[in-house]
């Protein structure tokens, strides 16, 4: 009688937690439990978790409440927090950089909080008045952690992330330079994400048709540089982007 043999106990190069199942396998062959263990690693480089544990995950469940308020569909925040880190990361930034960016990405509309339920769910087009209450959420998610020494980056991301490359964003009509690095950053992350991501009114546009709709406001709505990473990076984002569930 054959005798059984005993599978072998794969490791999470990441956190350290056996693999049961398939797992997820990066491309440089390493194991993984999940895609955020991936993604920490890959990109992080082990910078996310050395912020306090207990406050990341204060962190993430506060985002995830700001999601189901606006009755998102997914998890858009953590998505567009992940695809802003990928392009950040072909632009050369590291370490701190990188994890500024992903909490000033996934940060970007904690002021919501302060918008109320009429105007930031409201189905129709908002009246002039309700516009100016909309455009105030930036400036109120940079004042609730502005005060806060090691988000003092991801409070300027937060307060730019609504601006354009030609100045005609809010709330400051920034332009150019003088708008965060990690608020350009994250614009084409944004819109990259709204995009691809299926919506009730239309299905998820496919990655090429959408880096062609980002390209037309480059040096406008975006800057031409990070429009440059994104089609540098293509290949590791449109791998990214097939493993949204909202793509299928």
């Amino acid at each position: 009688m054959r005798a059984v043999q005993k599978e072998e106990q794969r490791i999470c190069r990441h956190c350290g937690t056996p693999i049961r199942g398939t797992g997820y396998i990066g491309k440089e062959g390493g194991h993984y439990l999940g895609e955020e263990c991936y993604f920490r690693d890959t990109y992080l480089d082990g910078i996310v978790s050395g912020i306090e544990s207990t406050y990341l995950a204060t962190i993430e469940a506060f985002v995830t409440a700001v999601d189901a308020r606006e009755h998102e569909t997914g998890d858009h925040l953590f998505r567009v927090s992940r695809l802003a880190v990928i392009l950040g990361h072909a632009l050369g930034l590291k370490g701190q950089e990188l994890a500024d960016l992903y909490t000033g990405a996934i940060l970007h509309d904690l002021g919501k909080i302060g918008v109320p339920d009429a105007v930031l769910l409201k189905k129709g087009p908002l009246t002039p008045g309700e516009e100016r209450m909309m455009h105030e959420h930036p400036d109120t998610g940079r004042r609730i952690i502005g005060h806060i020494g090691y988000l003092a980056k991801a409070a300027e991301i937060v307060l730019a992330h609504h601006e354009h490359f030609d100045g005609s964003g809010y709330p400051r009509g920034l332009e150019g330079e003088s708008i965060p690095w990690g608020a350009r950053i994250f614009a084409v992350a944004d819109a990259l994400d709204a995009l691809t991501s299926t919506r009730p009114y239309r299905g998820a546009m496919p990655f090429e048709d959408a880096k062609r709709e980002i390209g037309k406001g480059s040096g406008t709505i975006f800057d031409p540089a990070v429009v440059k990473a994104l089609d540098d990076a293509s290949e590791e984002i449109r791998d990214f982007i097939g493993r949204n569930p909202e793509n299928r």
